[in-house]
């Protein structure tokens, strides 16, 4: 079962994330991940935790490995979304701009000459959902 698929998948990941023991489960490579994308963007440190929903010295020991514990169903959905997003990156643009893109200005609407990490940055996981699915157009616009 796919658990982060459309909108049925969204709802699917959603209800498992509630689940402590998934969540623990789920958390070591789901931080391994971001924090291999997180580098990939060049992201200084302070807003990987910001995007992630954490605080600095969190962000820090998670980034070296130190880290044990548990995310929110929050946080890791943030985690998946970003993974999602590097993925419609590659998906609309190609892959070698999956890791230049989050960095780069761009004056699309909801950016406005910003880059897409700092409007994911400066709200919350809605902000990182609006990235989603402006790549989704994006995408679904070049397919045509």
């Amino acid at each position: 079962m796919n658990y982060f698929s459309g909108d049925h998948g969204e709802r699917l990941q959603s209800d498992r994330l509630q689940s402590t023991n998934d969540r623990r489960d789920l958390v070591p490579v789901a931080v391994k991940t971001v924090a291999t994308l997180f580098d990939l963007w060049a992201l200084p440190p302070r807003k990987a935790a910001k995007l992630l929903n954490v605080d600095d010295g969190a962000w820090t020991a998670m980034d070296d490995g130190s880290r044990k514990g548990i995310l929110s169903a929050e946080q890791l959905g943030r985690a998946s979304a970003f993974v999602t997003v590097y993925r419609s990156v590659a998906q609309a643009y190609g892959e070698k701009d999956g890791g230049s893109w989050p960095m780069e200005n761009n004056r699309l609407d909801p950016f406005y000459g910003k880059p897409p990490v700092d409007f994911m940055a400066a709200g919350g996981l809605d902000r990182i959902m609006a990235v989603r699915r402006h790549l989704s157009m994006v995408r679904d616009a070049a397919a045509v």
